[in-house]
């Protein structure tokens, strides 16, 4: 039994377009996009429409914005005079007030101040206002779209509120930064309020340690005789220095009166007369005794020089000389004494002054250690008196503070209520309808394209079944020449005889060029048509091969081998005398059995009804004959067979032709079933020339750019008209 040399497998394989470099397909992206446009034209419509329900059925938003600036120096009007001095204010400080502005207590505030809880917007409930709970959802409401920020790295933070009621979004975003300002002013009031009142409780305790203080050291003072003469010396020391001063005067006048009558005294020893102590004492009255013993000694000399000593004048003058000489003496006695009398008071005097310097002495011993107690309790008492002072001045500084606190921020520009909601945006919808649109889109695309699993393209079956692509057939009713019919699409194998410059003819034109041209090892005129599932186009396309075949000169035979279904047999003739089964059996001739197709001058061998080519008779050696036969009479035979996947004979009828012409469904055929019957075929040794695309849409495959000829129909199908 002669078995036709199968062509190897390696020499059936074509080189695969390298794709490794290309990170992402832009071409095969648009085909795609272009093949799926009416699904992703409806995703897009679904996705803007729904975009259109949510816009309408969206609340109005309004959004109000106030602006305050953080003071970076607070301008004190009673300037404090301690060191703690207020910082300026930096960038955390800015941070931190955005912060405190978020917080839920001045929320809390503006719920309070504004009395929100009584405003459906944030008591959707309708809770009793006075509730907490009330007041906490309120806050959460508020916080929720509430929005702070600082503008860049400016002092300035913008508080935006938005709401259903304009008035509302105003109203809160003022009321925030007036909350804030109002919190910062409370607690600066709060803070020097009690400052003052702890400062005014101190002052209290301060002032009972000074006046106790002071009272020690006077009582001190007192109790020990400690009393301040100046700001070095105290009484006792003063009093010692007085007491020396005057022990010098005394000592010093005791002294010249003891020389006064130790002098007094020599002289009445040598026996000096008036004359001499008078100038000794410095007596004035001896002085004028003396005057007047030297007139009246005068007198007794002259008396004496003219009369006789019992001259009564002489006598007289003589007897006043003598008192006047006792006088004299008397008064020197006097002075004597009274020097005496002066020398001894001066020497007692010195004596008692000396006395009571020996007894301030020892009481200075005893102050100078009662100074020192006398020091440590006035400086307690200077501590106690300095630390009352400086609390006294800071007293005075907090109270004079109260009610010139400054917040440390100020308003820049109130809320006004927005005219224009904020939301819904059209734009924002719209870019949100356009992001929708692409991604629903995408979607489609992609699970339509995870679901396709049909062949659409030359280089997809070269690349899924690695065979040779022989080209397509198109869909007749996508050809415009077949549109512009009347009366609907005509028959296939019509067509090709009524107008046969058409692109659908050409078509078959160009995959018999294909099949004769294909590599094997031998003369190619046996052309097995199949295909993997029925309904492929597999009996259309090899009438309409055989009918071109034959219209071009070629002698050519078609065989239906199809005895199921025998769509062939049908279709070419009414009466079917004899049919395959009686060729092969021997009941017949060939001559009998071949049926001449008049409008192409084709010739058919077909199956008669109700008879049926036994399995093992098509590969039986007179099956072999009636094909080397045909092959001797015919220029072109071609075997309509039976599915590959639903028939067993097909793979039999396939191993005794020169070559296989495999079909697949434009769309429809799944990759793996097509790749399932190759392995069949090539499993009994049949030589497949390659795979033809059938019932191609030329218009969508040139619209969504999958395609090879069709792609660019729109530029030849002039050339067919």
């Amino acid at each position: 039994m002669n078995r036709l040399v199968p062509v190897p497998s390696e020499s059936r394989h074509i080189a695969r377009r390298d794709d490794s470099g290309e990170l992402l397909d832009l071409r095969a992206i648009g085909r795609t996009i272009r093949k799926r446009w009416i699904p992703i034209a409806l995703a897009s419509l679904a996705s803007f429409l729904l975009t259109a329900v949510l816009y309408m059925l969206s609340d109005p938003r309004y959004v109000a914005t106030a602006a305050m600036v953080v003071e970076r120096q607070t301008e004190e009007l009673i300037p404090q005079t301690n060191s703690s001095q207020p910082l300026a204010t930096d960038s955390p400080s800015v941070d931190t007030a955005v912060q405190v502005l978020k917080s839920p207590a001045i929320a809390g505030r503006v719920v309070d101040a504004l009395k929100l809880t009584g405003v459906e917007e944030f008591n959707p409930d309708r809770q009793p206002a006075q509730a907490s709970s009330s007041r906490d959802r309120a806050v959460r409401i508020l916080l929720g779209s509430l929005d702070v920020k600082r503008e860049g790295v400016s002092y300035v933070i913008s508080v935006s509120y938005a709401s259903s009621d304009p008035d509302m979004a105003a109203r809160v975003a003022n009321g925030v930064i007036d909350q804030y300002i109002r919190a910062n002013l409370d607690a600066e009031s709060g803070a020097s309020k009690r400052a003052a009142e702890l400062l005014g409780t101190r002052l209290d305790q301060l002032r009972g340690q000074v006046l106790s203080a002071e009272a020690a050291v006077a009582q001190y003072r007192a109790s020990n005789g400690l009393f301040a003469a100046s700001d070095v010396s105290s009484v006792t020391q003063q009093e010692l220095s007085t007491l020396n001063t005057q022990l010098a005067e005394a000592r010093a006048q005791q002294a010249a009166a003891q020389a006064r009558l130790n002098t007094a005294q020599s002289q009445i020893a040598r026996g000096g007369g008036g004359d001499s102590l008078g100038e000794a004492l410095n007596s004035q009255t001896v002085s004028a005794l003396r005057a007047q013993r030297a007139q009246i000694s005068s007198k007794v000399a002259n008396l004496s020089a003219r009369y006789g000593p019992k001259y009564p004048e002489l006598v007289e003058a003589q007897s006043q000389l003598k008192d006047i000489d006792g006088q004299i003496q008397a008064e020197v006695d006097r002075v004597v004494a009274s020097l005496s009398a002066e020398a001894r008071v001066a020497s007692q005097r010195t004596a008692s002054i000396a006395g009571s310097i020996g007894g301030v002495e020892g009481r200075l011993a005893t102050d100078t250690t009662a100074a020192v107690r006398l020091s440590e309790l006035e400086r307690n008492a200077e501590s106690a008196r300095v630390l009352y002072r400086a609390f006294l001045d800071r007293y005075k500084e907090a109270v004079a503070r109260q009610g010139t606190e400054t917040s440390g921020a100020a308003k820049v520009s109130r809320a006004q209520a927005p005219v224009i909601p904020m939301s819904p945006n059209p734009v924002v919808f719209l870019g949100i309808a356009l992001v929708g649109a692409v991604a629903a889109s995408v979607a489609v695309m992609l699970i339509m394209q995870f679901f396709e699993s049909g062949l659409r393209t030359a280089e997809g079956i070269e690349k899924r079944l690695n065979v040779p692509a022989l080209g397509s057939i198109p869909e007749l009713s996508s050809l415009p020449e077949a549109r512009e019919l009347r009366g609907g699409t005509p028959w296939p194998a019509q067509f090709v005889l009524d107008y046969p410059r058409s692109a659908f003819t050409e078509s078959f034109r160009a995959l018999k060029t294909s099949l004769l041209f294909a590599p094997t090892s031998r003369e190619v005129k046996i052309v097995a048509v199949t295909s993997a599932f029925p309904g492929e186009g597999k009996t259309s396309t090899a009438i309409c091969l055989a009918r071109t075949a034959a219209l071009s000169g070629s002698r050519t035979v078609l065989i239906d081998c199809d005895s199921r279904r025998r769509a062939s047999s049908k279709l070419m003739s009414d009466a079917i005398p004899a049919g395959l089964a009686d060729v092969v059996e021997g009941r017949v001739t060939l001559d009998e059995a071949l049926i001449r197709d008049e409008p192409s001058g084709a010739w058919c061998i077909a199956q008669r009804p109700g008879s049926e080519v036994p399995f093992d008779m098509l590969g039986s050696d007179a099956m072999r004959r009636v094909l080397d036969e045909l092959r001797h009479r015919f220029d072109f035979v071609v075997l309509d067979t039976a599915p590959v996947l639903a028939v067993a004979e097909s793979r039999v009828l396939a191993s005794l032709a020169d070559t296989v012409l495999m079909l697949v469904q434009w769309q429809k055929t799944p990759a793996k079933a097509a790749e399932i019957a190759l392995k069949q075929l090539d499993a009994v040794g049949a030589h497949v020339a390659g795979v033809a695309l059938s019932r191609v849409d030329v218009r969508e495959q040139a619209r969504s750019g999958f395609g090879d000829a069709g792609l660019y129909f729109g530029r030849y199908k002039e050339y067919y008209t």
